[in-house]
């Protein structure tokens, strides 16, 4: 039965991953046009929507509705998707929810081919399950400090264009022809709102939450103010130049100076796990003699709540707002 296990899991794994995409692509297939379509069109006719409603087909899919908002609630997909776009990963959410299932799964699975406890196994499974999510997470982080680092370059394009006798909106696509990503292609979706009939207010808003950033917040909310009260929008762009440079000069000083306390917050987390993997591969025998007592478990409990207080103060220490 044990030679068996590891088929018996191989075969519940891939019908579980087919039974779940055929799933999440029967509920987001449907709608999929009408999302892409919301992308570029502002307002919906109120009276074709309600008549929409009473309609028997939505009747029938009420069901299938319910359990996608069912779904949307537990796996909160919303956010996700909030997540993957400010990330720049060409993922669907539903992808995200399989692609973070598998990473579990075969993190579970290594565990239990390297013959680990069966707590340990969960942990890994776990681990494995939120891995994808950090992943996009720090694509998000890294995308948005290069938005910030690329606003300052972006502004003193536009102001030169200005002054050339170029019109906003002239400036504004010369940024998204010659900035690369994150910023050019996101400026290039806000010109394509704005020539679809949006209202700038909208795009921008659009655009923040594409880019989430307090300087280009700062920068699109100062434009917004510049077009109803008139003004030198040239100079005042320089001006939003020169302060996100040295808020940029700033946040690097800072950066370097809190190199130490980060990489001692790596080093004090990833250094007794790595250990402990280790001794497991090295003298599994050694190693088992944790699991096979309360003191031991006591022990590793302990151990894993001092490591996980230690990385939270000494994150908490080198975190400086700028």
């Amino acid at each position: 039965m044990k030679d068996l296990l590891p088929l018996i899991i191989a075969i519940t794994f891939i019908i579980c991953t087919v039974l779940f995409k055929l799933l999440l692509s029967l509920i987001f297939e449907k709608g999929k046009y009408e999302k892409r379509l919301r992308k570029y069109v502002f307002t919906l006719n109120q009276a074709e929507t309600e008549k929409k409603k009473e309609t028997p087909r939505r009747k029938k899919n009420a069901i299938i509705i319910a359990a996608a908002k069912g779904i949307e609630t537990v796996f909160n997909l919303s956010k996700q998707e909030h997540l993957l776009i400010q990330s720049g990963v060409k993922l669907t959410p539903g992808e995200l929810i399989i692609g973070r299932f598998l990473v579990g799964l075969l993190c579970m699975f290594f565990g239990y081919v390297r013959d680990f406890h069966m707590l340990v196994i969960l942990v890994c499974g776990i681990v494995g399950f939120y891995l994808p999510t950090i992943y996009i997470k720090n694509k998000r982080k890294k995308r948005l400090q290069k938005c910030s680092e690329q606003l300052g370059s972006a502004l003193g394009t536009m102001a030169n264009a200005l002054r050339a006798g170029f019109s906003f909106m002239q400036a504004m696509k010369m940024v998204a022809s010659e900035i690369e990503d994150p910023l050019g292609p996101e400026f290039t979706k806000a010109l394509q709102d704005i020539n679809y009939g949006i209202p700038i207010e909208d795009a921008f808003q659009s655009l923040l939450e594409r880019l989430p950033d307090k300087e280009l917040d700062l920068v699109l909310n100062t434009l917004l103010i510049q077009r109803q009260s008139g003004g030198n929008l040239a100079y005042l762009m320089e001006t939003m130049q020169e302060t996100i440079i040295d808020r940029t000069r700033v946040k690097e000083e800072v950066k370097t100076l809190t190199a130490q306390g980060r990489m001692s917050a790596v080093v004090i987390t990833i250094l007794p796990v790595a250990l402990a993997f280790y001794i497991k591969l090295v003298n599994p025998e050694y190693f088992q003699m944790l699991f096979s007592h309360p003191l031991g478990w006591a022990m590793v409990i302990v151990g894993c709540l001092n490591i996980l207080l230690g990385w939270l103060f000494i994150k908490k220490i080198v975190h400086i707002e700028v």
